[in-house]
């Protein structure tokens, strides 16, 4: 049987040492486990056009709404990542590896409409399975942008 070993989920509830913090919350996993991992390039045709501001705002919802499952279900992200590309020379790139959300956006063009974007998604986590994954990735992403995705 695999041996298995104790992971520290970061929290808000922490302690802190000279050399890094300790979160008194736990996880467990097995010593070599295998991450899931999603990844896959979507077209979308939004329902309406939205403001580039907007889609970022839905964008950061959908990658907190992982990592709520994620800790939800007591997994481990490895890194969960989108780049995002629109009609309009615009883009974003979002991505997480558990604690803090980085979105940057490209300049000049915040207040533009956007009705059509391809999304670039990878993401990695431990404790599920690749469907799953797969499964929860884009009906998060379909809820919060009220599109439906076929892939």
């Amino acid at each position: 049987m695999d041996d298995i070993r104790k992971l520290h989920k970061p929290s808000g509830k922490a302690h802190k040492h000279q050399h890094h913090e300790h979160s008194k919350e736990e996880l467990y996993g097995e010593l070599k486990e295998v991450p899931a991992v999603f990844s896959n390039i979507i077209s979308l045709e939004l329902n309406k056009e939205v403001s580039v501001n907007g889609l970022e705002k839905s964008l950061e919802a959908w990658i907190e709404s992982l990592k709520n499952w994620v800790l939800e279900n007591k997994y481990f992200i490895g890194h969960i990542k989108a780049f995002v590309e629109g009609e309009e020379n615009f883009n974003v790139w979002i991505a997480t590896t558990g604690k803090n959300t980085n979105i940057k956006t490209s300049k000049n063009h915040e207040d533009e409409k956007v009705k059509s974007i391809t999304v670039n998604i990878t993401a990695i986590v431990f404790g599920t399975d690749d469907k799953t994954l797969k499964f929860i990735t884009l009906k998060k992403l379909e809820e919060l942008l009220h599109v439906k995705i076929h892939c």
